[in-house]
């Protein structure tokens, strides 16, 4: 946490208490929620805070690299992850729910690297997985 701490001053972010319950919450929550839930988690704490705080919030932290927008909702709202590095995402048809997906990819897969793919020049890539979760496809065996 210090470290991102030490990255974002580094970067001329402003660090308020909200902004930091923001961040903080992310960090600790691993279901990727959206704008709204965080700004209801952080209400209790903090109510004053607004929406347009979390929501100007969340965007410059996506801006800033320190977090990832994920629109897997299929015309839902956004949510947010705090893990940055390349994985992907399943979202549960049953229950809802975002998980975190490790795939060991080969190094060599085109869609994997950043760069250029039949000239269009590739900045981010995301895969988004649709199915059920182990507790959810669990149930649907029995």
């Amino acid at each position: 946490m210090d470290n991102v701490i030490e990255r974002l001053k580094n970067k001329g972010v402003t660090l308020t208490p909200q902004r930091m319950a923001i961040f903080k919450y992310l960090i600790k929550s691993r279901d990727h929620p959206t704008a709204d839930e965080i700004y209801n988690k952080i209400r209790k704490k903090y109510p004053t805070i607004s929406r347009a705080t979390v929501y100007s919030t969340l965007k410059l932290l996506v801006e800033l690299g320190e977090i990832q927008e994920l629109s897997i909702r299929k015309r839902g709202k956004a949510c947010f992850d705090p893990i940055t590095k390349l994985h992907h995402h399943l979202l549960c048809r049953k229950c809802g729910k975002v998980i975190d997906i490790e795939l060991d990819c080969p190094k060599n897969c085109p869609i994997i690297k950043t760069g250029e793919i039949q000239g269009c020049k590739v900045e981010e890539v995301q895969a988004y997985l649709y199915g059920l979760c182990p507790k959810c496809a669990k149930k649907f065996k029995k």
